[in-house]
């Protein structure tokens, strides 16, 4: 299983998404977003949505990506 996470930015205001990694860990990718946020000054009060996605193979379309939302 890999986790993707996904720092979807702002459209209104001009904030870029990015994904952040693919981890092979749950715990790994919830390290990676949680240092990403601190680094990047992104607290609750920001405009920027995570997502962190499981998915089960690389090299693959997900077509309904609220079915590989992890949690």
């Amino acid at each position: 299983m890999y986790y993707v996470v996904l720092d979807l930015g702002c459209a209104e205001c001009g904030e870029s998404s990015n994904i952040l990694g693919i981890f092979t860990t749950l715990e790994a990718a919830k390290k990676a977003q949680e240092e990403y946020k601190e680094k990047n000054r992104l607290d609750e009060y920001s405009d920027h949505e995570f997502f962190i996605y499981k998915i089960d193979q690389l090299n693959k379309i997900y077509h309904n990506s609220f079915e590989h939302l992890a949690e």
